[in-house]
């Protein structure tokens, strides 16, 4: 499933404190620093990013919201909550929802837009098992909404990058069945290599069943190493690259 021409990879693992998020929004950060070889003439042109805050946690938000400003928008109902919310409760005649309403850009000068997130959206997963209408997934509200989003200018974007939930429910799948790639940050050690074995095979299922799902593992990021532990380390790198698909990830070969 395509947005345009954007490029989408998704950041994901079932395990939390391994560096998703800030992996994630610091890719994220990077590509809107960057300007893309244009195929029709020799001038380069900015980069555009989105990054979309799913992870109920928030940590992505606050990372480039101070916290007054996420209370503001938590309060206001500003969150990718109100845009569950609302599909899960409007008329089928009704207007789906615009992300224009939530959409906040947080860093002056610099071409990165954000999707805010919410704690609320804990309760969303729940409700989303029950979602049913004739035309439209529970697993594509946001690729249907997301169809609607340019950036400020009304160009649009280059690049989207999402931070998951350390889940594969029904919020995660909305990420992955729009997806490109999918990045998966990680430790060295045996619950990460379990982990990624577990996001894998759930993939492949997705794909099987969504044939418009083009989902690939890019890579795996190493987030953090300890460099006491050499065998430990020496022991799990081994059995990550055992993955052939694998391809062990730099910024810049997004």
């Amino acid at each position: 499933m395509k947005i345009g021409n954007a490029t989408v990879i998704s950041f994901i693992n079932l395990k939390g404190g391994v560096g998703k998020t800030t992996s994630a929004v610091n890719v994220a950060a990077t590509l809107a620093r960057r300007e893309l070889e244009s195929k029709s003439s020799d001038k380069k042109k900015p980069t555009s990013v989105l990054l979309i805050d799913l992870d109920p946690q928030s940590n992505a938000s606050l990372t480039l919201l101070n916290k007054d400003q996420y209370i503001e928008i938590d309060k206001n109902n500003k969150t990718l909550y109100q845009l569950f919310e609302h599909e899960i409760k409007r008329e089928d005649d009704s207007e789906t929802f615009n992300l224009n309403n939530i959409r906040v850009t947080p860093i002056e000068g610099l071409k990165l837009d954000l999707l805010p997130s919410s704690l609320k959206l804990i309760d969303i997963q729940d409700k989303l098992v029950g979602y049913h209408r004739y035309y439209l997934s529970a697993t594509d509200i946001l690729f249907n909404a997301l169809h609607k989003l340019n950036d400020p200018d009304r160009r649009a974007y280059t690049h989207i990058i999402i931070d998951c939930p350390p889940s594969l429910g029904l919020i995660t799948l909305n990420a992955l069945s729009l997806s490109r790639y999918f990045i998966v940050p990680t430790f060295l050690d045996a619950y990460s290599h379990w982990g990624l074995d577990k996001i894998v095979e759930r993939v492949e299922r997705l794909k099987k069943c969504k044939a418009s799902c083009e989902v690939e593992l890019l890579g795996v990021l190493y987030s953090k190493i300890d460099p006491i532990a050499k065998n430990e380390n020496i022991k799990w790198d081994k059995e990550f690259r055992a993955w052939k698909q694998v391809i062990f990830v730099k910024v810049k070969a997004l």
